[in-house]
């Protein structure tokens, strides 16, 4: 059965702090599972016990979820984020015959919806700049306490390669789109997934340069090893760490060079995926079907863009990696082939994986993708040793953090330590604030209905605005939802605020100084994303949809106003 994750303390409480807790405890409660586990917290310097309850879980979507773009002072968004989502259990009865029970369960008819003990008040007094804000989620990464090394590596060697190559990537993906209707819907989740990193990439390494984040942190660990010269268990701990991250850093980024190059070709997962099954099927004593494979395979795939990739990415590939970790075969073929793309070009053309032919189990053993495919099983196997969440999670390096935080917490005693992200509750408080994008260029905090109709484009399947917004915003019928902005009448959209937010945090409810919800975030501006590792109050700001506007949305566009029955609008 699904787990469902409540990552909060029994009760609402903190149940224990320790050190070197490492274990899982379940409990069994009249066949329910509650499991206890830990979470670190500063690198295991605490850790705290949560619950989780195993149980069913499900989701009930309501509301108009068509193509409504919000927009900040950077750039447009799609209500993709925005559409209402209602979440919840949907189940009351917990593993027995009784349904008042309010616990998750299998679907049943007669089960009962979940009835929460607490739930928001919606404000509809709106925001100005000033106002608190605080938002709770479970932002996954931050890295604010790692050191120089770590900051030189994403800012000068592992964003840049991978935004070149992600680049490359979209531009292919981009030319296709624009070709055909029916490309562009394919390829439409595919391109946001690749485009979401790769913006994100770009603001950080711009964020950090101009922060001179790596400088800043070699001058505190200047000062910080002058302090610890005197403390023979931290003597040494910064040079430890140097040589760490020199061991570490050459295999790590063999693994993300891989990752976004070769690894990303559809043929190439095909053929070693299907390598690997017909591997486990012979193990069990099975023969493995393998036209089925070859079938399903086809049934989405584009040779096109995905040949185009493929001739970039190898010989991106091959332009990157280290002299000495080339594998030799590759090298031959090349050489053989007169150049990457030659070499790639053949492949795809003799390959009978891509051909629309039946394919038996000798054709897959000797098939050119196949062997292409070998060439990097051994690079494959050794970056699955290395898939850690960030380069300082590499346990030879994460090892000496633990007393590096320590160290810290001793020296710099006037330094508030808050916690990084790790998945967990976290909490953030700020105010609503614009910023100061370009000299003399401000970025209201405000945005507004006109911002959406100024990119409306109905040729451009992104800016294609539904023509019920349209007709609202001409008659300017906004009906309870009209609010004087900047001076005219309009609807607001999203706004901008100080909280330091990260990935996961998308969806994170926004509540004002009284408790009460006035937004959801959902981003953060782009020059904002460094903030993982360095937070600039005078620009890192978080992106949140009004929640006036989710509510003008229901309203106006989706006609479902029968929904406010069920909310507590203030």
């Amino acid at each position: 059965m699904p787990r469902v994750c409540y990552n909060e303390f029994i009760k609402g409480k903190e149940l224990i702090t320790m050190e070197n807790f490492n274990y899982n405890l379940i409990i069994k409660n009249n066949g329910n599972e509650i499991v206890i586990k830990t979470s670190d917290v500063s690198y295991a310097i605490r850790e705290y016990l949560r619950a989780d309850e195993a149980g069913c879980d499900a989701c009930l979507c309501n509301g108009y979820t068509g193509e409504v773009l919000c927009h900040n002072g950077d750039e447009p968004y799609c209500t993709d984020e925005m559409a209402l989502m209602v979440l919840g259990y949907m189940c009351a009865e917990a593993w027995g015959d009784e349904v008042e029970d309010n616990e998750p369960a299998e679907y049943s008819t007669s089960n009962k919806p979940y009835e929460p003990k607490r739930h928001f008040t919606v404000s509809t007094k709106g925001v100005d700049e000033g106002d608190f804000t605080m938002i709770y989620g479970f932002p996954g990464n931050t890295q604010e306490y790692v050191i120089s090394d770590a900051v030189e590596y994403v800012a000068t060697t592992s964003d840049p390669m991978k935004i070149a190559l992600r680049t490359q990537r979209l531009d292919i993906i981009s030319a296709a789109q624009a070709k055909s209707a029916e490309v562009r819907i394919a390829y439409a989740a595919i391109y946001s997934g690749i485009a979401n990193s790769w913006k994100k990439w770009q603001g950080e390494v711009l964020g950090l340069n101009r922060l001179r984040t790596a400088e800043k942190k070699r001058a505190y660990e200047q000062e910080f090893n002058k302090w610890a010269q005197s403390k023979p268990e931290y003597a040494n701990l910064l040079d430890d760490m140097h040589k760490a991250y020199d061991e570490v850093i050459p295999e790590y980024y063999m693994r993300e060079l891989f990752s976004e190059s070769i690894a990303t070709i559809d043929a190439y997962s095909f053929a070693r995926s299907l390598v690997a099954a017909i591997a486990r099927a012979e193990g069990e004593g099975k023969t493995y079907d393998v036209e089925t494979a070859h079938q399903n395979f086809l049934k989405n795939y584009n040779q096109e863009i995905d040949q185009a990739i493929a001739r970039r990415m190898v010989d991106e590939f091959c332009q990157r990696v280290d002299p000495e970790r080339m594998p030799a075969d590759l090298k031959a073929q090349i050489s053989y082939y007169g150049g990457a793309e030659k070499y790639v070009d053949a492949m795809f053309r003799s390959s009978r994986l891509l051909g629309k032919d039946p394919i038996t189990l000798s054709d897959v053993r000797g098939d050119a993708l196949v062997n292409f495919a070998r060439i990097f099983d051994k690079i494959y196997t050794k970056s699955r040793q290395y898939a850690f969440r960030n380069l300082s999670n590499a346990p030879q390096i994460e090892q000496y953090y633990r007393p590096y935080m320590r160290a810290l917490r001793e020296w710099d005693k006037d330094r508030a330590f808050y916690p990084d992200a790790n998945f967990t509750l976290r909490v953030a408080y700020g105010t609503v604030a614009g910023y100061e994008y370009a000299d003399a260029e401000y970025h209201h905090p405000v945005s507004t209905i006109d911002g959406i109709m100024a990119k409306d484009d109905p040729n451009v399947y992104d800016y294609n605005i539904p023509q019920v917004l349209r007709d609202i915003y001409a008659k300017k019928d906004y009906g309870r939802w009209a609010q004087e902005i900047y001076g005219k009448k309009s609807v607001p959209v999203c706004f901008l605020a100080t909280n330091h937010t990260s990935g996961g945090n998308s969806g994170s409810p926004v509540i004002n100084g009284k408790g009460e919800l006035i937004g959801i975030n959902f981003d953060r501006t782009w020059r904002s994303t460094m903030s993982d590792m360095e937070f600039d109050p005078s620009i890192c700001r978080n992106i949140s949809v009004d929640i006036r506007y989710v509510l003008f949305i229901i309203d106006r566009i989706g006609g479902a106003s029968y929904l406010f029955d069920e909310m507590t609008l203030k």
